[in-house]
Formats: C-alpha cells, sequence, structure tokens
C-alpha cells in the first residue's frame, strides 16, 4: 500500500485538459470570476493543511465528541441560567447571526467545489462546505433547549427569516458575499478577509472572555468551529496570489471593499458583546485592542506580505474604531424593542472603564448616556420606553446600518443620486462601493425604502411587527431600569 505522501499529490491534483469542450465552455468567467485564467496559470495553487477525507473525518468525529461531551456536562437549561443576564443577551446576539450565515457559506463553498480554477482548491473548498454545515448544527443544537426557557433564543434559527433591520443588513451583507460572489471573490473576501482578517477576533477574543465569564459550553463551541476556520481560511491566499499577478488593481479592490463590510458586521456583533454584554469583571481586553491585536497587526502584515496597499479608508477605519460600534450601541439601546435580545445600561463604573479604554473619544459618547440615564432615572425601575418618537431611523443604502459613521458632533451621511433617485450612505467607502458597482446595489431596498414603497408601516410601533417581533420577544433593558448604582426620582421623591 502507498503511504499517504506518496499518492497525496496526485490525488490532489487531477485537472486535466478538455478535448470535447473549451476550457470556457466548463470554467464560464461569469461564474467562475475573473480575471478568467487558462488552467496553466492556476497550476501552482496550494495550501498548507493539505487534508485528506480519511483525515478529515477522523479529525472533525474527534471535535464533534469532545463538544458533546461538553454539552452532556454543561449543556442544559439551568447551566445557562447561572450566567448573568448581560453576557447571555451577548450570547443570543451571536447565535443568532451565526448559523445561516454559515449556512450561505456552504453554498459558496459548493459553488467553489464545482467552478474553482484548480482541483486541490476544488477540493479544499468541498470539506470547507462540510465545515459551514457543521457550524450551521452546532449553535442551531446547543441553543434549541433553551427556546422554551427564553423565546429570544428562537432567533437563533429565525433572525435570517425576518425583516428586523438588523437582519436587512445581514442578509444583505450575507448574500453577496457567500451567496452570489464566484469563487475568486468568494476565496478573497470570505477566506483572505473575512476569516483571516476578522473571524480570529470573533472566535478567539470571545472564547477568551467565556473563559472569564464561566461559559465554556459557548467557550467549547467558537474554539470547535475556529479550528475548521483555520484551515478553509486558507484557501484566500493562494488565489489572492494569483489574481495579483495579472489584474492587481482588482485584487486592491476586493480587499478594500471587503474589508469595509466585513468591520461594520464585526463592530456590531463583536463590539457589543465585548464592550457592553460582557460583566465588567470579566473584560479581558477592549474591542479595539482586541481588533488592534487581531486584526490590525495581523491582517496589516497579511497585506504587506502580498505587497498590497491598506484599504485607501485607513485612517477613516482606525478613527471609527474608537466610536463607531459605541454610536450604533446607544442607537440599539434607544430602539432597543426593534432588536430580538436585551441591552444594559452602562453605568458609572462601566462608563468609567469605556473611558480608560477610549480615551480619545468618549467624551463624546458621555453626554448621550447621561440624557439616557436621566430618563431612565425618571421613568424608574419597571417602566419600559424603547424610543424617542414614533418616526423609523434613516439606513445606509449600502450596509443597510443606521447612519452612525462620523462622530457626535459631525455625522459622515452624504447623498448621491443616481438614474433619477437619490441615495443615502454613513460614509465615504459605503458610498464609493456602491458608485464602483451600483448595478449590484442600487435595486436594494432598505427599511426607509420599503416603507416609502408600502411594504412596510411608517410607524415604528408597527414596524417592530414587521420586523418579527413580539411583545415577549423584542429587546428591554436587561434589569428592567433596577440598577444599584441608579437613584431614581419617584421613589426618592424628586
Amino acid at each position: 500500500m502507498l503511504k499517504r505522501d506518496e499518492w497525496l499529490d496526485l490525488a490532489r491534483k487531477l485537472d486535466w485538459s478538455f478535448s470535447y469542450v473549451d476550457e470556457r465552455e466548463v470554467f464560464p468567467e461569469v461564474i467562475s470570476g475573473r480575471p478568467w485564467l487558462a488552467q496553466d496559470a492556476w497550476k501552482d495553487w496550494d495550501e498548507p493543511y493539505r487534508t485528506t477525507y480519511a483525515e478529515y473525518v477522523t479529525n472533525q468525529h474527534a471535535k464533534d465528541v469532545a463538544l458533546d461531551a461538553v454539552r452532556e456536562a454543561i449543556g442544559r437549561v439551568e447551566d445557562f441560567q447561572k450566567h448573568d443576564a448581560s453576557w447571555l443577551n451577548g450570547l443570543k446576539l451571536h447565535v443568532a447571526t451565526l448559523p445561516l450565515a454559515e449556512f450561505a457559506a456552504v453554498v459558496g463553498n459548493l459553488r467553489a467545489g464545482r467552478f474553482a480554477r484548480d482541483s486541490a482548491w476544488r477540493t479544499t473548498a468541498a470539506l470547507g462546505a462540510l465545515d459551514e454545515l457543521r457550524h450551521t448544527q452546532i449553535p442551531l443544537l446547543l441553543m434549541h433547549d433553551l427556546v422554551q426557557w427564553d423565546p429570544q433564543f428562537d432567533w437563533t434559527h429565525k433572525f435570517f427569516h425576518t425583516n428586523d433591520w438588523v437582519a436587512i443588513a445581514g442578509r444583505h451583507l450575507v448574500d453577496e458575499l457567500l451567496l452570489t460572489a464566484n469563487p475568486i471573490e468568494f476565496a478573497i473576501a470570505t477566506n483572505f478577509v473575512f476569516e483571516t482578517g476578522f473571524t480570529n477576533l470573533q472566535f478567539v477574543g470571545l472564547a477568551s472572555m467565556a473563559h472569564h465569564v464561566g461559559d465554556r459550553m459557548f467557550e467549547k463551541m467558537v474554539q470547535s468551529i475556529q479550528t475548521d476556520e483555520a484551515r478553509h481560511a486558507q484557501i484566500g491566499g493562494p488565489v489572492l496570489q494569483t489574481v495579483l499577478k495579472h489584474d492587481p488593481a482588482y485584487a486592491q479592490y476586493l480587499i478594500d471593499k471587503w474589508f469595509w463590510r466585513s468591520w461594520h458586521f464585526f463592530a456590531i456583533v463583536t463590539g457589543f458583546a465585548m464592550d457592553y454584554l460582557t460583566p465588567l469583571k470579566d473584560r479581558t481586553a477592549s474591542f479595539k485592542e482586541f481588533m488592534e491585536e487581531w486584526t490590525l497587526d495581523q491582517f496589516a502584515r497579511s497585506l504587506e506580505e502580498y505587497g498590497l496597499k491598506k484599504p485607501w479608508y485607513w485612517d477613516q477605519f482606525l478613527d471609527g474604531l474608537d466610536q463607531y460600534h459605541h454610536m450604533v450601541y446607544a442607537s440599539a439601546y434607544t430602539y432597543r424593542a426593534t432588536v430580538w435580545f436585551d441591552l444594559t445600561l452602562p453605568g458609572p463604573e462601566e462608563r468609567a472603564w469605556l473611558r480608560l479604554k477610549y480615551p480619545n473619544t468618549w467624551d463624546r459618547m458621555e453626554p448621550i448616556w447621561e440624557r439616557i440615564t436621566e430618563r431612565a432615572r425618571q421613568a424608574g425601575p419597571g417602566v419600559e420606553w424603547y424610543t424617542h418618537g414614533v418616526t423609523p431611523v434613516a439606513f445606509c443604502d449600502l450596509c443597510q446600518l443606521v447612519l452612525c459613521e462620523g462622530t457626535t458632533d459631525a455625522n459622515s451621511a452624504r447623498t448621491y443620486a443616481h438614474e433619477g433617485r437619490k441615495y443615502i450612505f454613513c460614509s465615504e467607502p459605503c458610498q464609493w462601493i456602491f458608485q464602483t458597482e451600483p448595478q449590484r446595489y442600487a435595486a436594494h431596498k432598505s427599511v426607509v425604502g420599503r416603507i416609502l414603497a408600502g411594504e412596510a408601516p411608517p410607524n415604528l410601533l408597527e414596524l417592530v411587527k414587521y420586523f418579527g417581533l413580539t411583545q415577549e420577544m423584542w429587546g428591554k433593558d436587561v434589569a428592567g431600569g433596577s440598577y444599584p448604582w441608579l437613584v431614581n426620582a419617584k421613589t426618592n421623591g424628586a
């Protein structure tokens, strides 16, 4: 019997020359991606894991057994009930955005499994599709038993099937990134930018926090997923290297576009969890510090190794690290009935910690929380108020998120006219992406666009129902306004 290393390269490289059909017909550019290159240009494609199917099955079985063991030991409802309420709501946010996005990645990988230009790439993508199916199933399984205890956990499956404003933004990203991207854009955008640049932050950073919180089940879940991500993330580099040889401008564009789009997504999903929904005593670092460690340093080095430039908006991105997720969180707390998880009102100690971590910008955020705190003080414990009014806020026509770029002093929102219609964007990079590929984005309807088209109700109270939320499910204040540090006006005769 041949030893593994004696047959592996032969089995991985099974490309052949077509005699009965033209290569362009087998791999049409519209599906395989551009730049369209002959098979010979891809023959050196390789990745370091070089996993066989037998090895894959053995390794995945061992990981599933380990995960099942942890679930059996500490995965019951009563185990979750022991955790801090804020942490559990960070968990609701994370697990809602994860599984069906991972299922979309199954489709993206399967497309690459057929139309990627090298057989070794196609094999690795096929294993990646199996990975993503596993990542879909894990959170759905682990959160299933929690639904009867807390219906907000039902959004683990429900989220992407709703018209909630966060779901609209998430689908807008996921559909383009994972469902409609050709294998070349998928490999660079997903495997290189999204997975190499950001999922380390998502899984390693949050696993660290889960360990300190004592949530061993969540810690094990994200670690188990991350070991898969690390392997198929290796697809992106060799694809990027080949594209750079033939169309460096296009390669740079894909980096710039997808770094910005990924950044907005992670600023909310991970930024909220790290800076607001993790108990103060268990925070190991701020969102910005994790970004600096896992994204800025590592991703910037990766770009340098490939001879690529940092995205042209890099300074704007660095400014956003200090403020973007804070502004979106303040908006989400104010309009919390529009989301499916509860949010916490940061008290004096939390705000002191945030000031320490964000010394250059927190003075701008402090007055916002002072006003919100005063409103909570006047309302009293147990009295929920959800919005400043009943009129919906505005959303960016590219990222579909609320207009929270810029600062509290100078919002960076901007407008642009295209074919007789005015579009609004939260930032210059979002406008730039739209203008570069308007055919991809012009027809998409934001929440406001749906209201103007008569597809969604204009009254915010009715809009919450359109979002798929009921009073039982919609977001509230984690403590119901009952904080030890919050001196209530009514109970003190003010």
